[in-house]
């Protein structure tokens, strides 16, 4: 682990910059926390998730390990203060913690005032220090709904000193697809088992259902750009000002990825001379008016594809690797993605193959296919059916990974 530390020690200063961030923007984030400051906390089950999209993927797994040990209690740790933020609304009853920043003193820190044997990592958060001191502190290491593309994998492949005992840390890996198994065993994993995606598992919120925020935006084509990054949001602004050139009431609700770009895409929409609200200012039934909503709350990325005709999944225009297209896919919604797929690479390919999706290669190619699928009700029907119908025959992997992990 040598060659770490040193990366590690290199990079924190960027780290620290980090922490020093989220404190001046979150009066709530407790920064001692991710220096080891943690306060005693006894748990029988931990599970780590890095920010909002994991712990909304995890809901699924906790509900059924609720139910069937309801006198348990869970420890949940996160990286960000909107993950925190997520824990508190999705989970009331768990205790939260920030995770501690992967020096070996902090990590050594926090976990001596920890008592629990379980903890499970959701995706693919490999810290090496953290897998390290809990392994040797007897604790049982998962990592569900695990996942490596081809890029991160050849990455790990040069520097197998580093990679071959950090994949021989944790218990098991439960992973999406074989192909990440594969690459998962080739470095070094002792136990992969395959068991898909427990977000096919997320039950679309009864809330959703119930504020129908679609209803509120009547016959007008609504589409979105969801978990945009930096070098997208130019682009799908400019796809909306072509399709409003023949639609003139399309409204596009444009959805950041990171919450610190916010003001900087909404700034980008209004200098493109669009009528541009906000969400954490407006409700659904005050947006006639706008062209471009921002939409700038947490935890309502459900709400939003909801609203929408056509969802684009950011991430995938520019060489960032996509998110996840399963949430619009749970909801019957017409989807869009870029050429840059990696990060979910099987489940896109899959989905574009049945019918659900469509890839656009460029720019253009987006403006095109917004454009089109404006004009043809019919089209989106039928792509959002078979997202749907994908979604519905992927589920049962919250069940399976119940089956492979003792919790103990």
């Amino acid at each position: 682990m040598w060659l770490y530390r040193v990366l590690f020690v290199i990079f924190s200063p960027f780290v620290l910059w980090k922490i020093r961030q989220f404190k001046t923007h979150y009066s709530s984030y407790r920064a001692k926390e991710a220096l080891g400051f943690w306060p005693k906390v006894e748990a029988d089950l931990w599970i780590h998730c890095a920010s909002v999209g994991e712990v909304l993927a995890v809901r699924p797994l906790v509900d059924v390990w609720r139910e069937k040990f309801p006198e348990k209690r869970l420890l949940m740790t996160t990286m960000t203060p909107t993950g925190a933020e997520q824990v508190a609304k999705s989970f009331p009853f768990a205790e939260h913690r920030y995770l501690p920043m992967d020096w070996r003193c902090a990590v050594k820190r926090a976990l001596k005032q920890l008592r629990c044997s379980h903890l499970m990592i959701v995706e693919t958060e490999l810290w090496p220090n953290l897998l390290q001191l809990a392994k040797r502190q007897g604790i049982q290491i998962d990592i569900v709904n695990a996942r490596l593309s081809e890029r991160s994998f050849r990455r790990y492949q040069k520097i197998p000193i580093v990679s071959k005992p950090l994949l021989a840390l944790p218990d098991c890996f439960l992973a999406h697809a074989q192909a990440d198994a594969e690459r998962f065993s080739a470095l070094g994993a002792k136990k992969v088992k395959v068991v898909g995606n427990i977000k096919f598992d997320l039950a679309v919120p009864e809330r959703v259902r119930q504020d129908n925020w679609r209803q509120s935006l009547g016959n007008r084509f609504v589409w979105i750009g969801a978990s945009t990054h930096q070098g997208e949001d130019d682009s799908v602004l400019r796809a909306h000002k072509v399709l409003r050139q023949t639609y003139p009431d399309a409204l596009l609700i444009l959805v950041p990825r990171h919450p610190e770009r916010f003001d900087a895409v909404a700034a980008l929409a209004v200098q493109a001379s669009f009528d541009v609200l906000r969400r954490s200012q407006t409700s659904p039934a005050d947006w006639s008016q706008a062209s471009v909503v921002i939409g700038d709350s947490m935890g309502e990325l459900m709400h939003y594809y909801q609203a929408s005709d056509v969802a684009f999944v950011g991430g995938s225009l520019i060489e960032r690797g996509g998110h996840n297209p399963i949430e619009p896919a749970l909801l019957g919604k017409t989807i869009i993605v870029g050429p840059h797929t990696f990060n979910f690479l099987d489940i896109t390919e899959q989905l574009i193959h049945a019918n659900g999706a469509l890839r656009c290669q460029n720019d253009a190619a987006l403006t095109q296919c917004i454009v089109e699928l404006a004009a043809d009700s019919t089209r989106r029907s039928q792509l959002g059916r078979s997202a749907l119908q994908f979604a519905q025959k992927n589920q049962g992997a919250v069940a399976r990974v119940c089956s492979e992990i003792d919790f103990r």
